[in-house]
């Protein structure tokens, strides 16, 4: 194998190597972000439930409910219209 071939195998080599990597941390930031929209929406469904339970139990006023479940008066509301249809 002569010089220029051994470098050109060389770089070839190192391309793959460097792809490799490359690939895994795209794969990673995806499943990462992935991961961290499953956990965002999993919050927002658990304060929707919860300001739900509170409205069933009609002990509390749409204010506080948004008050204890962090949601926006507005969105109580949105719920408690839905659960009247």
């Amino acid at each position: 194998m002569d010089l220029c071939t051994a470098r050109t195998e060389a770089e070839r080599r190192k391309g793959a190597m460097m792809r490799g990597p490359l690939i895994q941390t795209e794969a990673r930031t995806i499943l990462n972000r992935g991961i961290s929209q499953g956990i965002t929406q999993g919050i927002s469904e658990n304060k929707k439930e919860t300001a739900l339970r509170m409205l069933k139990a009609g002990k509390l006023t749409v204010e506080e409910i948004a008050e204890y479940s962090a949601l926006s008066v507005a969105e109580v509301e949105q719920l408690a219209n839905l659960q009247t249809i």
